[in-house]
């Protein structure tokens, strides 16, 4: 087992990354002094019946409640819905919760608890590789709104996030090469050798894939320990997502998952780069190469350039300037760079 550390001005956060850790949970919280153990496990239909309701039994709790399994139902009647659940269960401000899941589960899970008497301490046990790479590290909650994606969100770091690798095992095959468009982000961020351990036909029982998530995992922690709250460098990470979050929001969070939308951004916005100059052809080429090892994406030919661009419009990133966009550097990003309707109009055309 690995084990990291992100300490921030408001909060630290414990991240466990290895292999047989779900069943060491109990033992593993109380080894965190100022976590109590949780009093309520959340999951959805498809991981609550793999692992969630295990996991509330072993807990001696109630059975796990399962959230609707999808990107549609990331949703503030969900949120309602777990808070109402926990105030007729009694839970205060002491206690604790438990997400297991993908990024769906986490950013619902902890957004409530971040609402709930104003902050709940919670545990985040995430499933799928994108989870454990970006979703349940750094403390961004949040759900969807009909405008857009994260609309809704608060920063709130789980006091406590148990990656089990093997879970993985578990997982789509496409869920998983979904989830490598993180890995790709974070490496072209802060660690470049991390792109030459992207090989998704490794089985999961290769030793590669707990040294995938947690170096990928070091890049965002080094990240949210200087810049937690999204005031300059953390906005590095947002790179391929002001058109991967547009491209899922345009087709109502069916066509894509989300690691999917975000390499499409990620090929966008380096053709972006490499047209003003930010980004030499060899690096562009490395990139595009890295996001080819994904395997197919589904397409965006035949999307309504207009629907694309009425939803970035409403991105969570925007002032009145316009939308900041991150772009991909040979170095690595560039910040707070304003995209033209005309350079987004062209780089739609020629994406597929």
């Amino acid at each position: 087992m690995q084990e990291l550390e992100i300490q921030t001005a408001h909060s630290t956060s414990k991240i466990l990354v290895g292999r047989d850790l779900l069943a060491d949970t109990s033992r593993l919280v109380d080894q965190c002094t100022a976590l109590s153990q949780p009093r309520s496990v959340i999951s959805n239909t498809t991981v609550g019946p793999l692992y969630g309701q295990a996991l509330a039994k072993e807990l001696a709790l109630d059975p796990c409640t399962e959230m609707p399994d999808g990107e549609e139902y990331k949703v503030w009647p969900q949120v309602e819905g777990l808070c109402t659940q926990w105030l007729e269960k009694g839970l205060h401000r002491s206690d604790s919760v438990l997400a297991i899941g993908g990024g769906v589960v986490t950013d619902t899970c902890g957004f409530a608890a971040s609402v709930y008497m104003r902050g709940l301490r919670w545990i985040a046990a995430p499933t799928t590789l994108l989870a454990m790479v970006d979703a349940s590290v750094g403390g961004k909650t949040g759900v969807n709104m009909t405008e857009g994606k994260n609309l809704l969100g608060t920063f709130w770091q789980p006091s406590l996030v148990v990656a089990d690798i093997n879970t993985l095992e578990t997982l789509p095959e496409r869920e998983l090469r979904a989830g490598l468009a993180e890995v790709i982000k974070s490496a072209w961020i802060g660690d470049r050798d991390l792109l030459d351990l992207i090989d998704p036909s490794k089985p999961i029982s290769d030793p590669l894939w707990e040294e995938l998530v947690m170096r990928t995992i070091k890049v965002k922690a080094r990240i949210v320990e200087e810049d937690e709250r999204e005031a300059g460098l953390r906005k590095a990470l947002n790179l391929g997502h002001t058109l991967g979050h547009a491209l899922e929001a345009a087709t109502g969070y069916k066509r894509f998952l989300h690691g999917e939308a975000v390499a499409w951004g990620i090929r966008a916005v380096a053709a972006i780069a490499a047209d003003r100059g930010l980004l030499a052809n060899p690096w562009r080429r490395q990139l595009d190469a890295a996001i080819d090892r994904l395997g197919p994406l589904p397409p965006v030919v035949g999307m309504d350039p207009e629907r694309i661009l009425h939803y970035l419009t409403k991105d969570k990133k925007s002032d009145h300037s316009g939308v900041a966009w991150v772009l991909p550097s040979d170095g690595g990003v560039v910040l707070d760079q304003r995209v033209s309707i005309e350079e987004i109009r062209d780089v739609l055309e020629n994406l597929g």
